[in-house]
């Protein structure tokens, strides 16, 4: 199975997407939701490396649940595909448009509290994201648009969706910076930013393309898997506080936000905590792990 970097859109297509657009322009959300649904059916059916992989998470997922004496989580490769395509509908529609408003609960912990605190005096943070739930819908929250945010990303991978964001989107206070430009004086001018009481998004979940063998081992449901090492050292060098973070779907256009503090003592101990975040989501939302490539190997 190939790594993720090798993976490409299956799907798409700027016309496809366009004509999607408008359907949900004229129609409404259900009306795409349906057309979506039947799309992504006979996508699934071809896509053999997706369900081959989904199914491999479920038994990971289901040995880990059995030893820990958890409920096991029922679903198939087909319904774990079809609630990524639903995450991406939501996406679109609202980093687009959000003319059907999402709305947010917020899991108010002690780290919820010592980030609002932090936000409250002006200061920044940096956010390490997943691709666990729908990362991309936080920018509809109420106030959002009232910080600057610089995403960190692989801007080579989803071309035509990232070209259908960009046409389309409502929120221009996003800052968008390529993984593999990163040295020295980006470290400082991100250090620069939080002080401005910006914020900074980078995912902490998949390996770069560019140093695939700079990765931290973890534990994730009970096995080993590996970590992107560069970005926990730049969440640690740019010398703020490093939050863990996901936007996890409750119900149909209701998200719920989960934050985590992670400590910055090392790399290695940042790269578990962080794991150790995702571990407890999983176990609450399992379909919505959307990282469909070999992820343990």
């Amino acid at each position: 199975m190939a790594n993720w970097y090798q993976i490409h859109e299956r799907g798409a297509g700027s016309i496809r997407m366009e004509l999607l657009w408008w359907v949900y322009r004229i129609f409404g959300i259900r009306v795409l939701k349906c057309i979506v649904s039947i799309i992504t059916l006979f996508i699934t059916i071809g896509a053999r490396g997706a369900r081959t992989v989904s199914k491999n998470y479920k038994k990971i997922l289901n040995a880990y649940e059995y030893a820990h004496g958890h409920n096991l989580s029922k679903f198939s490769s087909v319904s774990h595909i079809n609630a990524f395509a639903d995450s991406v509908i939501d996406k679109m529609s609202t980093i687009c448009d959000n003319k059907t408003p999402i709305k947010f609960a917020i899991n108010q912990d002690d780290d919820w509290k010592s980030l609002e605190t932090l936000l409250l005096v002006g200061q920044g943070a940096f956010f390490i994201c997943s691709h666990l739930g729908n990362i991309e819908a936080l920018c509809a929250i109420p106030n959002a648009a009232d910080k600057c945010m610089h995403a960190f990303m692989n801007t080579g991978q989803n071309p035509v969706f990232r070209r259908f964001i960009a046409r389309h989107s409502n929120y221009k206070n996003t800052i968008i910076h390529p993984t593999d430009n990163i040295d020295i004086s980006t470290a400082s001018d991100m250090y620069d930013a939080l002080c401005r009481g910006e914020l900074i998004m980078m995912a902490g979940d998949r390996k770069s393309p560019s140093a695939p063998d700079k990765v931290i081992k973890v534990k994730l449901l009970g096995r080993e898997c590996f970590l992107p090492m560069g970005v926990f050292r730049f969440a640690r060098a740019c010398g703020h506080p490093v939050f863990a973070i996901a936007n996890m779907k409750i119900y149909a256009r209701k998200y719920c936000v989960f934050v985590r503090k992670i400590s910055t003592i090392t790399p290695e101990q940042m790269a578990q905590e962080y794991a150790d975040f995702l571990e407890n989501l999983i176990l609450k939302y399992p379909k919505q792990w959307f990282n469909f490539f070999d992820f343990w190997n």
